[in-house]
C-alpha cells in the first residue's frame, strides 16, 4: 500500500461521519418551506450524474449497464413518487415547497454504504456500493424533474393555496 492509498483511505473514513451529520442537519432543517427556483432544480438534477460518475471515476469501478438501467429507472418510479410528497405553494410569485425527509435519508445512506465497501472490501463490492448510488440518482433526477414540472405548472395556473401543484 502506497501513501496516496493511505491517505486516501483515511479521508474516506473521515467522510462518513461528516456526511451522516450533514444528513442530520439537513433533516433537521428540512420540514421549513424554503423557496424552489427553477436553476436550484435544474442544477440538482445536473449535479447529480456528475457526482455518480466522478465518485465511479475516483473509486475506479465501472459502472454495470446492465444493472444501471433497471436501478435508474426504479430510482426515477420511486423519486417521482417521493416528489409529490414535497407540498408546492405559490406565495407572490414565489414558488415555495416543503420537503420530505425521505429522499435525504435515502441519499445519505446510499453514499455511506457505497463508502464503506469502498473501504472494506473488494473492487466487487465497491461496485455493488456504486450500484446504491446509480439508484439515489435516479431518486434525484425523478424527484427533481417531477418538482420542476409541477413548479412549471402551479406559476402557470398563478394559483395560490395549500394543495401540491
Amino acid at each position: 500500500m502506497n501513501i496516496l492509498t493511505v491517505i486516501l483511505k483515511i479521508i474516506g473514513f473521515l467522510s462518513i461521519p461528516l456526511v451522516l451529520f450533514s444528513v442530520y442537519m439537513m433533516v433537521r432543517s428540512i420540514g421549513r418551506a424554503r423557496r424552489v427556483t427553477r436553476k436550484s432544480l435544474f442544477l440538482q438534477l445536473g449535479m447529480s450524474p456528475v457526482f455518480l460518475i466522478v465518485y465511479s471515476l475516483f473509486l475506479g469501478v465501472s459502472i454495470a449497464f446492465t444493472w444501471a438501467i433497471p436501478l435508474v429507472v426504479l430510482g426515477l418510479g420511486v423519486g417521482g413518487f417521493w416528489g409529490l410528497s414535497t407540498a408546492l405553494t405559490l406565495r407572490g410569485s414565489q414558488v415555495m415547497g416543503t420537503r420530505s425527509t425521505w429522499y435525504i435519508i435515502l441519499w445519505g445512506a446510499s453514499f455511506a454504504l457505497t463508502q464503506t465497501l469502498a473501504l472494506f472490501a473488494t473492487e466487487g463490492a465497491a461496485a455493488g456500493g456504486l450500484a446504491t448510488m446509480v439508484f439515489s440518482m435516479g431518486t434525484t433526477v425523478g424527484m427533481n424533474a417531477g418538482l420542476l414540472l409541477r413548479h412549471h405548472l402551479l406559476l402557470s395556473s398563478g394559483s395560490a393555496g395549500g394543495s401540491p401543484a
